[in-house]
């Protein structure tokens, strides 16, 4: 296994879920658990599997003791520094990084905590070290939802969120980056950006991953730069338009300018060509991103911003729709060797019909009680002749006698009273559900939870 030496980490875990409140009323969104693991577990296993020693994981001040408590029982071998960002302030994955820029002193991966993927980490970075980007941006296939899948609650009509990513044909440089959300029936290229990237393709079905690769320069430049709030929507946009333009004179020619007399919101290549050997390393590089042409190598480009797409198994666990699915899917994967079954050794199971479940710790399954591809929290109580199915059950769920929960969320601490029939619903944390109730696609929540942004 490589160790990497020249870059840091940072996993994004200080989110709210504003886009699944439903879940996250009771819950961190980064513990919210997946298989029977927190969602965090995923994108810091992908890091330690690929030779990472070390990680910086910025939460919310207030979650920061529970974040640590359950990671710690992961017994992971990665060595995690904690860092909480203030509650009260909206502070976006930008200001996250500025916050904790004296931690930061070589080129940032950034990940976020809802990636979910079987990738190749290696081959992301070497994608960035050939081109020396600014930034390299992880992309992945969006992910084939069955149209049998039901999210639980009622039926809607998902809209998810799309993307226009304009890629370089034979380059992978990212030329082109905006939300869909942001044109009505057309967009408009710009003419510099056509006759510079003669061949690309604007792709609307390619999920960007949240992980990045960014050069220590760039971060620089954030840092003294603090109109940008978010990396995805503010941040990256800027920056891949920024490479159509060249350096201005006084940029160019004053290699070691004074931050504090810069005017850093006008001229980000004051950051980007501050760096003698880079320019060197360029004029003298065999490689040539546009060899199809006579012009200098990279187009003498100071910033460069590439896409990796893999074209494995990946998703972002950030809406309802997408948790439920990863916790259906995961289980017929071979991703990040997870077990299809797995009951904890400190679990009581008296029912001998559990079939492709998880099982969590200090959990009681009573006897006659059927469990068929699910997941069971640590500290739920299953009672006798209850049937399970195709659902999540988290921490401290009570399920009394002769229930049927059919494709259901339920989460921390709702309790089921006995003869209930639950089918494609979401029970929200703390809340009981009357004995003989029978309901289907339904979301009960409190009021205040679903207004939470």
């Amino acid at each position: 296994m490589v160790k990497y030496t020249e870059f840091q980490t940072v996993v994004m875990a200080g989110g709210k879920g504003s886009r699944m409140t439903e879940l996250t009323g009771g819950k961190p969104k980064c513990l919210l658990p997946v298989c029977n693991m927190p969602m965090i577990f995923y994108p810091l296993n992908s890091l330690e599997k690929a030779g990472f020693t070390e990680t910086i994981v910025i939460v919310t001040e207030s979650i920061k003791r529970e974040v640590g408590t359950v990671i710690d029982k992961l017994g992971m071998s990665i060595k995690l520094e904690l860092i909480g960002i203030p509650d009260g302030e909206d502070l976006g994955t930008a200001d996250a990084i500025r916050y904790i820029y004296d931690k930061i002193n070589k080129d940032l991966i950034v990940v976020s905590c809802d990636l979910i993927a079987d990738i190749e980490i290696s081959e992301l970075l070497n994608s960035y070290r050939k081109h020396n980007a600014s930034i390299t941006a992880l992309m992945l296939p969006i992910p084939k939802i069955s149209s049998n899948f039901i999210t639980p609650g009622p039926k809607r009509k998902q809209k998810p969120e799309t993307d226009l990513i304009g890629i370089d044909n034979k380059t992978n440089r990212l030329v082109f980056l905006a939300s869909a959300s942001d044109f009505e029936d057309s967009i408009s290229i710009s003419q510099k950006l056509l006759r510079k990237h003669t061949s690309f393709t604007m792709h609307s079905k390619l999920l960007d991953a949240h992980f990045y690769i960014i050069n220590k320069w760039v971060v620089d430049f954030l840092v003294h730069n603090k109109s940008f709030s978010t990396l995805k929507g503010e941040l990256l946009p800027y920056i891949v338009k920024k490479q159509l333009s060249s350096p201005t004179k006084l940029a160019a020619e004053d290699k070691n300018p004074s931050i504090i007399a810069m005017n850093t919101k006008d001229d980000i290549f004051r950051f980007a060509i501050n760096n003698n050997l880079d320019e060197l390393v360029r004029k003298m590089s065999a490689f040539n991103d546009h060899s199809y042409d006579s012009e200098k190598v990279y187009h003498a480009d100071v910033i460069r911003c590439y896409v990796h797409i893999s074209d494995t198994f990946g998703l972002r666990t950030n809406t309802l729709q997408m948790y439920s699915f990863a916790n259906s899917i995961i289980p017929e994967l071979s991703l990040m060797d997870l077990k299809k079954e797995s009951i904890s050794l400190l679990a009581t199971v008296k029912s001998t019909q559990i079939v492709n479940s998880y099982i969590g710790d200090e959990t009681l399954v009573d006897e006659k009680t059927s469990i068929k591809k699910s997941h069971i929290g640590s500290g739920a109580t299953i009672k006798s002749k209850t049937r399970i199915a195709d659902s999540i059950i988290m921490k401290n769920v009570t399920i009394n006698e002769r229930c049927v929960i059919q494709n259901c969320i339920l989460c921390n601490g709702c309790v089921i009273e006995e003869g209930s029939e639950l089918r494609d619903c979401l029970v929200g944390a703390q809340q009981i559900v009357p004995s003989g109730s029978n309901l289907s696609r339904e979301i009960l929540v409190d009021i205040d939870t679903l207004m939470e942004i």
